[in-house]
């Protein structure tokens, strides 16, 4: 079977590898595609060679062990084998699952498979499960408007909530509106608008120093700042001060509980199945094994031209293409 290891930094290769088998108590998955994770961004960036990246899989069910029920041949599934920590190797051609422990998640077959890689989804649902704003209605503040983001505006508005999207880029704040953002501004007009401590609930989506000492800056005194960016890529500098006088609830975000991470993954293919969610049909580009470099030299001119990068294992080699 074929693997995607990196040869060094910014630079990976296509080898071949040994075929896996599975035990009585696991699944082999033919993986068909694993998305492009801006998490995993700075390890593409500052690969040594025989590392290998990718923690968002979907694919096919291959054969299942004499000790699994629930799943045939054929199944189409998503969710969180192996590891889902950036940097875990999982662009390879078939995977294995426990079932038992891992998250694995039968797919609807009236919905694209492209649209339901389930690990980001899964990190969306377990974040907003924790944003502690509740009454239909209430406003709350997202930074960073890309597909993280987006998909948090469309989860909040399922909610019910009262949507305001900030983004450095127009084509970000137009994707916001799309998703159901109820107001959309500029970093660098917000505050005309919405000055110092304008939100009591603010989310930040946006990866970087600026976006953080933003959402600091937006959020009330005695507000909850909610932290979904990964945040890899170095240290950030921010306003501790203006941070710890407001005394501001500041949380992370990031999923780190198994069993939220494995129910926002259910949750999510119930939600999205329903239409009570969203996000579907988004512009995806996708890319065949040997242009993953491609696709980490291009996340950042995808704006305005697709929202998520997907690495299609079954294609070895081609032209990258949106659908």
């Amino acid at each position: 079977m074929k693997k995607i290891v990196m040869t060094g930094p910014g630079t990976s290769e296509v080898l071949d590898v040994p075929d896996l088998q599975a035990n009585e108590n696991q699944i082999l998955i033919r993986q068909k595609f694993v998305g492009v994770c801006m998490s995993e961004y700075q390890h593409w960036l500052e690969a040594k060679a025989g590392d290998a990246i990718g923690h968002e899989p979907m694919g096919i069910v291959a054969e299942v062990g004499a000790k699994v029920t629930g799943f045939s041949v054929g199944d189409a599934v998503s969710g969180m084998w192996g590891s889902t920590l950036p940097g875990s190797g999982g662009m390879v051609e078939y995977a294995l699952a426990d079932p038992r422990q891992d998250t694995v998640v039968k797919l609807p077959a009236h919905l694209r498979h492209e649209d339901l890689i389930l690990e980001p989804l899964a990190c969306i649902m377990s974040a907003v499960s924790k944003i502690s704003c509740t009454m239909p209605g209430t406003t709350i503040c997202v930074v960073g408007c890309g597909y993280m983001g987006c998909g948090v505006i469309s989860l909040l508005k399922a909610r019910g909530m009262h949507v305001v999207g900030v983004d450095i880029r127009q084509e970000s704040l137009d994707n916001a509106l799309r998703y159901g953002a109820d107001e959309v501004y500029l970093a660098k007009d917000v505050l005309d608008v919405y000055p110092n401590g304008s939100f009591r609930y603010v989310t930040e989506w946006g990866e970087t120093a600026d976006s953080l000492d933003l959402a600091i800056n937006l959020t009330a005194e005695c507000g909850q700042l909610s932290i979904g960016a990964y945040h890899t890529g170095g240290k950030r500098l921010v306003d501790v001060q203006q941070l710890n006088l407001k005394a501001i609830d500041c949380l992370s975000v990031h999923p780190r509980e198994a069993h939220l991470s494995a129910m926002g993954a259910h949750q999510a293919v119930k939600l999205l199945s329903e239409g009570t969610w969203k996000y579907l049909n988004l512009p995806i580009k996708v890319y065949p094994m040997n242009k993953l470099d491609l696709a980490y030299q291009e996340i950042g001119q995808k704006y305005g031209k697709y929202m998520k990068a997907i690495i299609d294992l079954t294609k070895a080699d081609g032209e990258p293409y949106i659908i």
